[in-house]
């Protein structure tokens, strides 16, 4: 059977695909030393390339070689510098960070605490869900105040509410520089046609609708983060197609008609020989979100019992098997067990009961939110609800209007699958994904749940400086959103970057990132 693919949602995620475009060469090339080109694959087409507003993965993919961003992944834990050298807080309110003083726009125009400060507050001022939800990670959910010093080369940054995880929150892609000319042209910018809007080290060289990106490396780009293991030297030219299908991209991986290949199934199997090398990484959590936004419709709003029910309803190893041919693992909260402050503990989770569950789903009518190209994962949930006697219609829009739906149309579902980044390593942004204010107001709450005891453990772990005090408390707010079935997790995917001969990709710290693909040979 050919599977679709199952993506990511972000914080997270997706957008459509199409097939192979002529970007890419179409024939194998040696692994000799003689390109400089890399030929890889998105799963689905950006929709926008203004960093701020990415909301679907191959947006987020992209921004990442378009826009620095102040932090970066460290290669094992902890953070390293990107346009950033230093920083430094006095509380979880107040931070500083000195700019590098060698960073410059794709037109020239130097990197300065101001740019810096202005890209901030361009974030911060939007109103689109995509920006909110970065603002949130970056900034928390109070309101950042900027103040740029270029003689000293600092920026300063305060809080209106304390915030505990920005350092990890500004090595985010969404959060990346916008130089001043793309600041200029919002439009622009979102297009991809403003030259000098870069502050990475690739700018958009061509663009086909729906089938294709090419990247090329910018001449006076020395800003790399200081990676210790990253080999190899970067491309001049990335080009990434579209292709949707895992057995396609098997095909050309091996053919030498791509360099480098995502598998979350079982293709990847067929790369365990020589001549290929392999990355993985935790990419996404699978959660069942319950719609309880009063007044919206939902079966689900004040019934406890009914969102126990679904969970009781779907055998997750099932949903595994019939999602990721059984290669994803267990997972036991709001996202992956190797994120920091998870709480890994199965007894708060709902065991799989269809007898049990059947008793309340009975004759009931759920409307089952999902992206498209989820078909085995949709058909295994509806089976699994209907045999529990439900009525489930299943609806499947495209990546950018099942976001929409998600954060801000809730009398359009009941219940809905997500894809939760689980790259990211930020538990707080996950958890708030189910407690506190909704997107209506101003927060990242899909669930629309009120959860009052939830929110004040919430907010304790944003104020603790102390690592213990923070994990104490986000595992304490993880418990109550568990016991209230706000969500019911499912599994976390493991994903696999398969580079063939001649070629190289990085994960840093759980996360895999495009701009560290290297030509090795």
């Amino acid at each position: 059977m050919v599977r679709k693919r199952m993506i990511a949602g972000v914080a997270l995620v997706a957008a459509a695909g199409l097939a192979l475009s002529a970007c890419s060469t179409g024939a194998p090339q040696a692994a000799s030393g003689t390109t400089d080109t890399i030929n890889a694959e998105l799963w689905y087409a950006p929709a926008t390339f203004d960093p701020a507003k990415a909301s679907a993965s191959s947006d987020v993919t992209v921004a990442r070689l378009g826009f620095d961003t102040l932090l970066r992944q460290g290669e094992t834990e902890g953070y390293i510098g990107g346009l950033a050298t230093d920083w430094s807080s006095t509380s979880a309110s107040d931070y500083t960070f000195t700019i590098r003083d060698d960073a410059t726009c794709s037109d020239g125009t130097p990197i300065t605490p101001t740019v810096v400060a202005d890209s901030f507050g361009y974030l911060v001022g939007l109103d689109d869900s995509g920006a909110q939800t970065w603002k949130n990670q970056a900034f928390g959910s109070g309101t950042p105040t900027f103040t740029p010093d270029d003689a000293a080369g600092t920026l300063a940054i305060s809080l209106s509410a304390p915030y505990s995880q920005m350092l990890g929150g500004l090595t985010r892609p969404g959060s990346g520089i916008i130089c001043p000319a793309g600041i200029a042209d919002p439009e622009g910018l979102a297009a991809g046609t403003v030259a000098g809007a870069w502050s990475g080290p690739y700018t958009l060289s061509e663009s086909a609708a729906g089938k294709s990106v090419q990247y090329e490396l910018r001449d006076d780009y020395d800003a790399w983060p200081a990676w210790e293991n990253v080999e190899g030297k970067p491309a001049k030219t990335i080009n990434l197609t579209v292709q949707a299908d895992s057995n396609t991209s098997a095909n050309l991986l091996e053919s030498g008609g791509v360099d480098l290949a995502r598998f979350y199934d079982a293709n990847a199997q067929r790369f365990e020989g020589d001549g290929y090398s392999t990355v993985t990484f935790a990419s996404s959590a699978y959660n069942l979100v319950f719609n309880q936004a009063p007044g919206a419709g939902s079966v689900f709003e004040g019934n406890q019992d009914l969102r126990a029910a679904v969970a009781q309803a779907i055998d997750r190893e099932g949903f595994n098997a019939a999602g990721l041919d059984s290669l994803g693992v267990e997972q036991n909260t709001v996202n992956a067990a190797s994120y920091r402050c998870a709480l890994d503990d199965s007894s708060l989770v709902q065991s799989y009961d269809p007898a049990a569950a059947a008793k309340v789903l009975n004759g009931k009518t759920i409307r089952l939110l999902m992206m498209s190209n989820w078909d085995p994962a949709a058909d295994f949930l509806a089976e699994s609800l209907r045999a529990a006697g439900a009525t489930v219609t299943v609806s499947a829009p495209d990546p950018a209007d099942w976001t929409k739906q998600m954060r801000t149309q809730p009398e359009t579902w009941d219940v809905a699958i997500a894809a939760e980044n689980a790259e990211a390593g930020l538990i707080d942004t996950s958890i708030a994904r189910y407690l506190g204010p909704t997107y209506a107001q101003g927060g990242t709450n899909v669930a629309s749940s009120d959860n009052p005891e939830g929110v004040a453990d919430y907010e304790a772990g944003m104020s603790a400086t102390d690592p213990d005090e923070q994990c104490a408390d986000f595992e304490a707010a993880q418990k109550t959103i568990l016991e209230r079935v706000d969500m019911a997790p499912l599994i976390t995917d493991t994903h696999r970057y398969v580079a063939r001969e001649g070629f190289a990709s990085y994960v840093f710290s759980g996360y895999w990132d495009i701009s560290a693909m290297r030509i090795t040979s």
